[in-house]
Protein backbone atom coordinates (compact mmCIF):
# COMPACT_ATOMS: atom_id res chain seq x y z
CA UNK A 1 0.00 0.00 0.00
CA UNK A 2 3.01 2.24 -0.33
CA UNK A 3 2.42 5.43 -2.32
CA UNK A 4 4.69 7.05 -4.86
CA UNK A 5 6.02 10.58 -4.63
CA UNK A 6 4.39 12.81 -7.21
CA UNK A 7 7.01 15.01 -8.84
CA UNK A 8 5.67 18.36 -10.00
CA UNK A 9 8.80 20.18 -10.94
CA UNK A 10 7.62 22.27 -13.87
CA UNK A 11 9.76 23.78 -16.56
CA UNK A 12 10.02 27.53 -16.23
CA UNK A 13 8.01 29.23 -18.93
CA UNK A 14 9.95 32.48 -19.20
CA UNK A 15 10.18 34.16 -22.56
CA UNK A 16 13.89 33.71 -23.03
CA UNK A 17 16.39 31.26 -21.80
CA UNK A 18 16.64 33.30 -23.43
CA UNK A 19 -2.37 43.13 -5.86
CA UNK A 20 -2.95 43.57 -2.95
CA UNK A 21 -3.77 40.13 -1.64
CA UNK A 22 -5.34 38.70 1.51
CA UNK A 23 -3.81 39.05 4.94
CA UNK A 24 -0.28 37.68 5.06
CA UNK A 25 0.32 34.22 6.48
CA UNK A 26 3.09 34.61 9.03
CA UNK A 27 6.02 32.25 8.61
CA UNK A 28 7.07 30.25 11.68
CA UNK A 29 10.48 30.60 13.27
CA UNK A 30 11.59 27.27 11.76
CA UNK A 31 11.01 28.64 8.27
CA UNK A 32 12.94 31.80 9.01
CA UNK A 33 15.84 29.62 10.06
CA UNK A 34 15.56 27.76 6.75
CA UNK A 35 16.09 31.10 4.96
CA UNK A 36 13.15 30.64 2.63
CA UNK A 37 12.48 33.23 -0.11
CA UNK A 38 10.53 36.33 0.76
CA UNK A 39 7.03 36.27 -0.71
CA UNK A 40 7.03 40.08 -0.92
CA UNK A 41 8.01 41.88 -4.15
CA UNK A 42 11.48 43.28 -4.62
CA UNK A 43 9.72 46.62 -5.15
CA UNK A 44 6.11 47.71 -5.62
CA UNK A 45 5.59 49.08 -9.16
CA UNK A 46 2.36 50.88 -8.17
CA UNK A 47 4.27 53.08 -5.74
CA UNK A 48 6.45 54.47 -8.55
CA UNK A 49 3.65 56.35 -10.30
CA UNK A 50 1.54 59.26 -9.25
CA UNK A 51 -1.51 57.79 -10.99
CA UNK A 52 -3.93 55.34 -9.44
CA UNK A 53 -1.96 52.41 -10.80
CA UNK A 54 0.61 51.32 -13.32
CA UNK A 55 -0.14 53.14 -16.61
CA UNK A 56 -0.43 51.26 -19.90
CA UNK A 57 2.08 53.58 -21.57
CA UNK A 58 5.31 54.70 -19.92
CA UNK A 59 7.38 57.79 -20.57
CA UNK A 60 11.00 57.37 -21.63
CA UNK A 61 12.20 58.05 -18.08
CA UNK A 62 9.70 55.53 -16.67
CA UNK A 63 10.99 52.88 -19.07
CA UNK A 64 14.50 53.53 -17.80
CA UNK A 65 13.42 53.57 -14.15
CA UNK A 66 11.54 50.24 -14.35
CA UNK A 67 14.27 48.64 -16.45
CA UNK A 68 16.86 49.52 -13.80
CA UNK A 69 14.68 48.28 -10.96
CA UNK A 70 14.05 45.00 -12.80
CA UNK A 71 17.82 44.83 -13.26
CA UNK A 72 17.91 44.67 -9.43
CA UNK A 73 19.35 48.13 -8.86
CA UNK A 74 18.12 50.50 -6.18
CA UNK A 75 17.78 54.25 -6.85
CA UNK A 76 20.50 55.01 -4.32
CA UNK A 77 23.03 52.69 -5.94
CA UNK A 78 25.97 54.05 -7.90
CA UNK A 79 25.14 51.88 -10.94
CA UNK A 80 21.55 53.22 -11.01
CA UNK A 81 22.68 56.85 -10.88
CA UNK A 82 25.41 56.27 -13.44
CA UNK A 83 22.99 54.68 -15.91
CA UNK A 84 20.51 57.55 -15.46
CA UNK A 85 23.33 59.97 -16.22
CA UNK A 86 24.33 58.03 -19.35
CA UNK A 87 20.76 57.90 -20.58
CA UNK A 88 20.36 61.65 -20.03
CA UNK A 89 23.45 62.18 -22.17
CA UNK A 90 22.02 59.85 -24.82
CA UNK A 91 18.70 61.65 -24.66
CA UNK A 92 20.37 65.00 -25.39
CA UNK A 93 21.87 63.51 -28.57
CA UNK A 94 18.60 61.93 -29.63
CA UNK A 95 16.63 65.12 -29.12
CA UNK A 96 19.14 67.17 -31.08
CA UNK A 97 17.20 69.54 -33.38
CA UNK A 98 18.73 67.89 -36.44
CA UNK A 99 17.32 64.47 -35.49
CA UNK A 100 14.01 65.86 -34.29
CA UNK A 101 13.57 67.64 -37.62
CA UNK A 102 13.68 64.32 -39.50
CA UNK A 103 10.49 62.59 -40.66
CA UNK A 104 9.44 60.07 -38.04
CA UNK A 105 10.52 57.02 -40.04
CA UNK A 106 13.97 58.49 -40.67
CA UNK A 107 14.15 59.49 -37.02
CA UNK A 108 13.38 55.95 -35.86
CA UNK A 109 16.08 54.54 -38.14
CA UNK A 110 18.62 57.17 -37.05
CA UNK A 111 18.02 56.42 -33.37
CA UNK A 112 18.82 52.72 -33.87
CA UNK A 113 22.09 53.54 -35.64
CA UNK A 114 22.99 56.11 -32.96
CA UNK A 115 22.55 53.44 -30.28
CA UNK A 116 24.94 51.15 -32.11
CA UNK A 117 27.42 53.97 -32.41
CA UNK A 118 27.34 55.03 -28.74
CA UNK A 119 25.90 52.19 -26.63
CA UNK A 120 25.39 48.74 -28.16
CA UNK A 121 28.59 46.91 -29.03
CA UNK A 122 28.27 43.12 -28.69
CA UNK A 123 25.36 40.67 -28.70
CA UNK A 124 25.39 38.35 -25.64
CA UNK A 125 22.34 36.09 -25.45
CA UNK A 126 22.09 36.07 -21.63
CA UNK A 127 22.69 39.79 -21.08
CA UNK A 128 19.30 41.31 -20.27
CA UNK A 129 20.34 43.90 -17.67
CA UNK A 130 19.70 47.50 -18.67
CA UNK A 131 22.62 49.01 -16.76
CA UNK A 132 25.13 46.43 -18.02
CA UNK A 133 24.21 47.27 -21.61
CA UNK A 134 25.15 50.91 -20.97
CA UNK A 135 28.25 50.02 -18.99
CA UNK A 136 29.78 47.32 -21.23
CA UNK A 137 27.88 47.58 -24.52
CA UNK A 138 26.78 43.93 -24.31
CA UNK A 139 23.09 43.33 -25.03
CA UNK A 140 20.47 40.80 -26.06
CA UNK A 141 17.04 41.27 -27.60
CA UNK A 142 15.45 42.38 -24.33
CA UNK A 143 18.02 44.91 -23.16
CA UNK A 144 18.51 46.37 -26.66
CA UNK A 145 14.74 46.61 -27.25
CA UNK A 146 14.17 48.48 -24.00
CA UNK A 147 17.02 50.89 -24.66
CA UNK A 148 15.57 51.57 -28.11
CA UNK A 149 12.07 51.98 -26.67
CA UNK A 150 13.26 54.54 -24.10
CA UNK A 151 15.28 56.42 -26.72
CA UNK A 152 12.49 56.44 -29.29
CA UNK A 153 9.97 57.63 -26.71
CA UNK A 154 12.35 60.45 -25.77
CA UNK A 155 12.34 61.43 -29.45
CA UNK A 156 8.56 61.59 -29.48
CA UNK A 157 7.87 58.34 -31.36
CA UNK A 158 5.00 55.95 -30.68
CA UNK A 159 7.00 52.80 -29.94
CA UNK A 160 5.56 49.58 -28.55
CA UNK A 161 6.96 46.28 -27.35
CA UNK A 162 6.49 43.03 -29.26
CA UNK A 163 6.93 39.64 -27.58
CA UNK A 164 7.11 36.11 -28.96
CA UNK A 165 7.89 32.88 -27.09
CA UNK A 166 11.56 33.25 -28.07
CA UNK A 167 12.20 36.89 -28.85
CA UNK A 168 11.51 40.56 -28.13
CA UNK A 169 11.62 43.54 -30.46
CA UNK A 170 9.92 46.89 -31.00
CA UNK A 171 7.44 48.43 -33.40
CA UNK A 172 7.13 52.11 -34.26
CA UNK A 173 3.71 53.40 -35.33
CA UNK A 174 3.77 56.21 -37.88
CA UNK A 175 0.49 57.53 -39.29
CA UNK A 176 -1.18 54.24 -38.41
CA UNK A 177 1.53 52.16 -40.09
CA UNK A 178 3.43 49.66 -37.99
CA UNK A 179 7.16 49.38 -38.65
CA UNK A 180 9.05 46.63 -36.87
CA UNK A 181 12.46 47.32 -35.36
CA UNK A 182 14.88 44.43 -34.85
CA UNK A 183 17.04 45.99 -32.17
CA UNK A 184 19.74 43.30 -32.19
CA UNK A 185 21.03 44.70 -35.49
CA UNK A 186 21.95 48.28 -36.43
CA UNK A 187 20.11 47.76 -39.75
CA UNK A 188 17.04 46.26 -38.10
CA UNK A 189 14.70 49.20 -38.66
CA UNK A 190 11.90 47.88 -40.87
CA UNK A 191 13.59 44.48 -41.45
CA UNK A 192 13.56 43.33 -45.04
CA UNK A 193 13.55 46.83 -46.52
CA UNK A 194 16.32 47.80 -48.94
CA UNK A 195 18.86 50.06 -47.34
CA UNK A 196 22.44 51.06 -48.03
CA UNK A 197 24.75 49.42 -45.52
CA UNK A 198 27.72 51.53 -44.56
CA UNK A 199 29.91 48.72 -43.21
CA UNK A 200 28.73 45.66 -45.06
CA UNK A 201 31.99 43.84 -44.38
CA UNK A 202 31.31 43.72 -40.62
CA UNK A 203 27.53 43.28 -40.63
CA UNK A 204 27.91 39.53 -40.01
CA UNK A 205 29.19 40.37 -36.56
CA UNK A 206 25.68 41.28 -35.46
CA UNK A 207 23.08 38.86 -34.24
CA UNK A 208 20.81 37.38 -36.91
CA UNK A 209 17.35 36.45 -35.64
CA UNK A 210 15.88 33.21 -37.05
CA UNK A 211 12.64 33.76 -38.93
CA UNK A 212 10.77 31.37 -36.63
CA UNK A 213 11.43 33.72 -33.69
CA UNK A 214 8.85 36.14 -35.09
CA UNK A 215 6.01 33.61 -34.87
CA UNK A 216 3.13 34.10 -32.40
CA UNK A 217 3.93 37.73 -31.71
CA UNK A 218 2.02 39.69 -29.11
CA UNK A 219 2.02 43.44 -28.70
CA UNK A 220 2.29 44.04 -24.96
CA UNK A 221 2.05 46.89 -22.50
CA UNK A 222 5.11 48.86 -21.47
CA UNK A 223 4.80 47.37 -17.97
CA UNK A 224 4.92 43.86 -19.34
CA UNK A 225 7.73 44.68 -21.78
CA UNK A 226 10.04 46.13 -19.12
CA UNK A 227 9.27 43.06 -16.97
CA UNK A 228 10.94 40.84 -19.56
CA UNK A 229 14.23 41.73 -17.88
CA UNK A 230 12.94 40.21 -14.65
CA UNK A 231 11.63 37.19 -16.51
CA UNK A 232 15.04 36.46 -17.98
CA UNK A 233 16.84 37.02 -14.69
CA UNK A 234 14.41 34.74 -12.87
CA UNK A 235 14.99 32.06 -15.47
CA UNK A 236 18.71 32.23 -14.80
CA UNK A 237 18.16 32.12 -11.04
CA UNK A 238 16.04 29.00 -11.39
CA UNK A 239 18.91 27.31 -13.22
CA UNK A 240 21.11 28.22 -10.24
CA UNK A 241 18.48 27.33 -7.58
CA UNK A 242 18.58 30.93 -6.32
CA UNK A 243 14.94 31.28 -5.30
CA UNK A 244 15.71 33.93 -2.69
CA UNK A 245 16.34 36.22 -5.66
CA UNK A 246 13.83 34.89 -8.18
CA UNK A 247 10.65 34.92 -6.06
CA UNK A 248 10.77 38.59 -4.94
CA UNK A 249 11.78 39.67 -8.44
CA UNK A 250 9.02 37.56 -9.98
CA UNK A 251 6.55 39.11 -7.55
CA UNK A 252 7.50 42.63 -8.63
CA UNK A 253 7.13 41.61 -12.27
CA UNK A 254 3.68 40.16 -11.64
CA UNK A 255 2.47 43.14 -9.62
CA UNK A 256 3.10 45.47 -12.54
CA UNK A 257 0.68 43.54 -14.77
CA UNK A 258 -1.71 41.99 -12.24
CA UNK A 259 -4.65 44.01 -13.60
CA UNK A 260 -3.74 43.31 -17.24
CA UNK A 261 -6.18 40.85 -18.83
CA UNK A 262 -4.01 39.92 -21.80
CA UNK A 263 -2.71 36.43 -22.51
CA UNK A 264 0.85 37.69 -22.05
CA UNK A 265 -0.02 38.91 -18.54
CA UNK A 266 -1.63 35.55 -17.77
CA UNK A 267 1.65 33.92 -18.79
CA UNK A 268 3.51 36.19 -16.36
CA UNK A 269 1.30 34.92 -13.53
CA UNK A 270 1.92 31.31 -14.58
CA UNK A 271 5.67 31.89 -14.59
CA UNK A 272 5.45 33.49 -11.14
CA UNK A 273 3.52 30.46 -9.85
CA UNK A 274 6.13 28.11 -11.31
CA UNK A 275 8.78 29.76 -9.14
CA UNK A 276 6.89 28.83 -5.97
CA UNK A 277 6.07 25.33 -7.22
CA UNK A 278 9.64 24.61 -8.27
CA UNK A 279 11.04 25.88 -4.99
CA UNK A 280 9.10 23.54 -2.74
CA UNK A 281 9.82 20.56 -5.01
CA UNK A 282 13.46 21.45 -5.62
CA UNK A 283 14.87 18.76 -3.33
CA UNK A 284 12.50 16.51 -1.43
CA UNK A 285 14.40 15.86 1.78
CA UNK A 286 12.97 14.53 5.04
CA UNK A 287 9.33 15.04 5.95
CA UNK A 288 9.99 17.76 8.54
CA UNK A 289 11.95 19.97 6.13
CA UNK A 290 9.37 19.45 3.43
CA UNK A 291 6.59 20.43 5.84
CA UNK A 292 8.36 23.77 6.38
CA UNK A 293 8.47 24.31 2.61
CA UNK A 294 4.81 23.44 2.37
CA UNK A 295 4.00 26.03 5.01
CA UNK A 296 5.94 28.58 2.96
CA UNK A 297 3.91 27.54 -0.08
CA UNK A 298 0.66 28.15 1.80
CA UNK A 299 1.89 31.62 2.75
CA UNK A 300 2.61 32.26 -0.95
CA UNK A 301 -0.97 31.26 -1.83
CA UNK A 302 -2.37 33.39 1.00
CA UNK A 303 -0.41 36.38 -0.32
CA UNK A 304 -0.97 36.01 -4.05
CA UNK A 305 -4.13 33.95 -4.35
CA UNK A 306 -4.86 30.42 -5.53
CA UNK A 307 -4.66 29.52 -9.23
CA UNK A 308 -5.35 26.23 -10.98
CA UNK A 309 -1.61 25.63 -11.33
CA UNK A 310 -0.95 26.30 -7.64
CA UNK A 311 -3.91 24.09 -6.74
CA UNK A 312 -2.60 21.11 -8.68
CA UNK A 313 0.83 21.55 -7.19
CA UNK A 314 -0.61 21.90 -3.67
CA UNK A 315 -2.46 18.60 -4.09
CA UNK A 316 0.73 16.91 -5.25
CA UNK A 317 2.85 18.54 -2.55
CA UNK A 318 0.60 17.27 0.24
CA UNK A 319 0.72 13.85 -1.41
CA UNK A 320 4.52 14.05 -1.27
CA UNK A 321 4.50 15.07 2.39
CA UNK A 322 2.31 12.10 3.27
CA UNK A 323 4.53 9.74 1.28
CA UNK A 324 7.56 10.99 3.22
CA UNK A 325 5.67 10.59 6.51
CA UNK A 326 4.66 7.08 5.47
CA UNK A 327 8.27 6.15 4.76
CA UNK A 328 9.33 7.60 8.12
CA UNK A 329 6.28 6.19 9.98
CA UNK A 330 5.64 9.71 11.30
CA UNK A 331 1.90 9.92 11.85
CA UNK A 332 2.16 12.92 14.16
CA UNK A 333 3.69 15.10 11.44
CA UNK A 334 1.33 13.68 8.81
CA UNK A 335 -1.70 14.56 10.94
CA UNK A 336 -0.36 18.06 11.64
CA UNK A 337 0.38 18.65 7.94
CA UNK A 338 -3.06 17.45 6.91
CA UNK A 339 -4.86 19.67 9.42
CA UNK A 340 -2.89 22.69 8.19
CA UNK A 341 -3.33 21.94 4.49
CA UNK A 342 -6.76 20.34 4.14
CA UNK A 343 -8.53 23.64 3.38
CA UNK A 344 -6.12 24.16 0.45
CA UNK A 345 -6.82 20.76 -1.14
CA UNK A 346 -9.14 20.32 -4.11
CA UNK A 347 -12.36 18.34 -3.42
CA UNK A 348 -11.30 15.72 -5.97
CA UNK A 349 -8.02 14.89 -4.24
CA UNK A 350 -9.15 15.26 -0.63
CA UNK A 351 -10.57 11.71 -0.23
CA UNK A 352 -7.41 10.17 -1.70
CA UNK A 353 -5.17 12.11 0.65
CA UNK A 354 -7.35 11.31 3.66
CA UNK A 355 -6.96 7.65 2.75
CA UNK A 356 -3.19 8.10 2.70
CA UNK A 357 -3.35 9.67 6.16
CA UNK A 358 -5.28 6.65 7.40
CA UNK A 359 -2.63 4.38 5.87
CA UNK A 360 0.05 6.17 7.87
CA UNK A 361 -2.00 5.90 11.07
CA UNK A 362 -2.60 2.17 10.65
CA UNK A 363 0.91 1.21 9.58
CA UNK A 364 2.44 3.30 12.36
CA UNK A 365 0.11 1.93 15.04
CA UNK A 366 0.51 -1.72 13.99
CA UNK A 367 4.27 -1.62 13.53
CA UNK A 368 5.81 -4.33 15.73
CA UNK A 369 2.51 -5.93 16.77
CA UNK A 370 1.94 -9.67 16.51
CA UNK A 371 -0.55 -10.87 13.91
CA UNK A 372 -3.36 -11.44 16.41
CA UNK A 373 -2.66 -8.05 17.98
CA UNK A 374 -2.87 -6.38 14.57
CA UNK A 375 -6.19 -8.09 13.91
CA UNK A 376 -7.56 -6.94 17.27
CA UNK A 377 -6.40 -3.37 16.62
CA UNK A 378 -7.93 -3.24 13.13
CA UNK A 379 -11.21 -4.75 14.29
CA UNK A 380 -11.41 -2.18 17.09
CA UNK A 381 -10.80 0.64 14.60
CA UNK A 382 -13.50 -0.74 12.32
CA UNK A 383 -16.01 -0.82 15.16
CA UNK A 384 -15.16 2.72 16.29
CA UNK A 385 -15.15 4.36 12.86
CA UNK A 386 -18.38 5.80 11.50
CA UNK A 387 -16.98 7.20 8.24
CA UNK A 388 -17.85 4.81 5.40
CA UNK A 389 -14.71 5.58 3.38
CA UNK A 390 -12.48 4.92 6.38
CA UNK A 391 -14.39 1.73 7.14
CA UNK A 392 -13.75 0.53 3.61
CA UNK A 393 -10.01 1.22 3.93
CA UNK A 394 -9.77 -0.48 7.34
CA UNK A 395 -11.54 -3.52 5.91
CA UNK A 396 -8.88 -3.67 3.21
CA UNK A 397 -6.16 -3.74 5.88
CA UNK A 398 -8.12 -6.27 7.94
CA UNK A 399 -8.63 -8.47 4.91
CA UNK A 400 -4.96 -8.20 3.99
CA UNK A 401 -3.92 -9.25 7.49
CA UNK A 402 -6.27 -12.24 7.47
CA UNK A 403 -5.04 -13.26 4.04
CA UNK A 404 -1.43 -13.09 5.26
CA UNK A 405 -2.27 -15.59 7.99
CA UNK A 406 -4.29 -17.78 5.65
CA UNK A 407 -1.52 -17.92 3.05
CA UNK A 408 0.92 -19.06 5.73
CA UNK A 409 -1.46 -21.86 6.76
CA UNK A 410 -2.00 -22.85 3.13
CA UNK A 411 1.75 -22.99 2.46
CA UNK A 412 2.23 -25.10 5.58
CA UNK A 413 -0.54 -27.51 4.52
CA UNK A 414 -2.54 -26.79 7.68
CA UNK A 415 -5.86 -26.97 5.85
CA UNK A 416 -8.21 -27.64 8.76
CA UNK A 417 -6.83 -24.72 10.78
CA UNK A 418 -7.03 -22.59 7.64
CA UNK A 419 -10.67 -23.54 7.11
CA UNK A 420 -11.55 -22.68 10.71
CA UNK A 421 -9.57 -19.42 10.50
CA UNK A 422 -11.56 -18.44 7.40
CA UNK A 423 -14.75 -18.99 9.38
CA UNK A 424 -13.52 -16.55 12.06
CA UNK A 425 -12.37 -14.05 9.43
CA UNK A 426 -15.75 -14.09 7.69
CA UNK A 427 -17.44 -13.10 10.94
CA UNK A 428 -15.56 -9.80 10.66
CA UNK A 429 -15.58 -9.62 6.85
CA UNK A 430 -18.70 -11.45 5.66
CA UNK A 431 -18.51 -9.94 2.17
CA UNK A 432 -14.86 -10.77 1.44
CA UNK A 433 -14.77 -12.80 -1.77
CA UNK A 434 -11.03 -13.40 -1.31
CA UNK A 435 -11.47 -15.04 2.08
CA UNK A 436 -14.45 -17.03 0.78
CA UNK A 437 -12.27 -18.27 -2.07
CA UNK A 438 -9.52 -19.21 0.38
CA UNK A 439 -12.01 -21.09 2.55
CA UNK A 440 -13.22 -23.03 -0.46
CA UNK A 441 -9.61 -24.03 -1.21
CA UNK A 442 -9.03 -25.10 2.37
CA UNK A 443 -12.29 -27.09 2.31
CA UNK A 444 -11.39 -28.89 -0.91
CA UNK A 445 -7.94 -29.75 0.44
CA UNK A 446 -9.42 -31.03 3.71
CA UNK A 447 -11.87 -33.26 1.83
CA UNK A 448 -9.10 -34.48 -0.47
CA UNK A 449 -6.94 -35.45 2.50
CA UNK A 450 -9.81 -37.32 4.19
CA UNK A 451 -10.78 -39.05 0.96
CA UNK A 452 -7.20 -40.11 0.25
CA UNK A 453 -6.71 -41.40 3.79
CA UNK A 454 -10.00 -43.30 3.58
CA UNK A 455 -9.14 -44.75 0.18
CA UNK A 456 -5.76 -45.97 1.42
CA UNK A 457 -7.34 -47.83 4.32
CA UNK A 458 -10.19 -49.22 2.22
CA UNK A 459 -7.81 -50.48 -0.44
CA UNK A 460 -5.86 -52.22 2.30
CA UNK A 461 -9.15 -53.80 3.50
CA UNK A 462 -8.88 -51.98 6.83
CA UNK A 463 -12.62 -51.31 6.65
CA UNK A 464 -13.14 -50.43 10.30
CA UNK A 465 -10.40 -47.76 10.13
CA UNK A 466 -11.78 -46.53 6.83
CA UNK A 467 -15.23 -46.19 8.39
CA UNK A 468 -13.84 -44.31 11.36
CA UNK A 469 -12.07 -41.85 9.04
CA UNK A 470 -15.27 -41.17 7.09
CA UNK A 471 -17.41 -40.73 10.21
CA UNK A 472 -14.95 -38.23 11.68
CA UNK A 473 -14.76 -36.43 8.35
CA UNK A 474 -18.53 -36.16 8.01
CA UNK A 475 -18.74 -34.95 11.59
CA UNK A 476 -16.40 -32.09 10.67
CA UNK A 477 -17.90 -31.55 7.21
CA UNK A 478 -21.47 -32.85 7.42
CA UNK A 479 -23.23 -33.46 4.13
CA UNK A 480 -20.09 -33.32 1.98
CA UNK A 481 -20.89 -35.07 -1.30
CA UNK A 482 -17.50 -36.70 -1.75
CA UNK A 483 -17.38 -38.15 1.76
CA UNK A 484 -21.05 -39.13 1.61
CA UNK A 485 -20.40 -41.07 -1.60
CA UNK A 486 -17.33 -42.69 -0.02
CA UNK A 487 -19.49 -43.79 2.92
CA UNK A 488 -22.13 -45.20 0.60
CA UNK A 489 -19.50 -47.16 -1.33
CA UNK A 490 -17.97 -48.47 1.88
CA UNK A 491 -21.33 -49.53 3.25
CA UNK A 492 -22.02 -51.47 0.03
CA UNK A 493 -18.68 -53.27 0.38
CA UNK A 494 -19.37 -54.09 4.01
CA UNK A 495 -22.87 -55.39 3.14
CA UNK A 496 -21.53 -57.73 0.47
CA UNK A 497 -18.56 -58.90 2.52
Amino acid sequence: MKRAVTLFLSAVLFLFIGIAGPQLHALPQQQQEQDFPSIEPLFVPQELFNSAGVPAVFSADEIVMLSLLYSELTPDSAAYKKTIQKFDELKRKITDPEIMAMPEEDRGRAILKLLYRDVLKQYVSAQSRFDVAFETGSYNCVSSALIYMAAAKAAGLDVRGQKTPDHAFCSVYISGKRIDVETTNPYGFNPGSREAIEHENVIKGYYVVPKAYYSNRQEVSDALFTGLIAGNLCSGYVDQNEYNKSVPLGAARFMAVMNDKSKAATDVRKEFDVLAANFINLVIEDAQVFSYRLEWYRSFIDRWGMTSFLQTNMDNAVNNLLVLCFDEQNYTLAQKGWQECKDYISPKRSPVLEEMLLDIFITTATDGLLQDEQLDFLNTQLEQTKDSNKQKRIRQYLENEWLTQLNTLMNNGDYKTGYDTCTKALIQLPSSTKIKTMQKSFYNNCIALIHNEFAGQANSRNYDEALRILNEGLEEFPGDKTLSKDLSDLQRILKNR
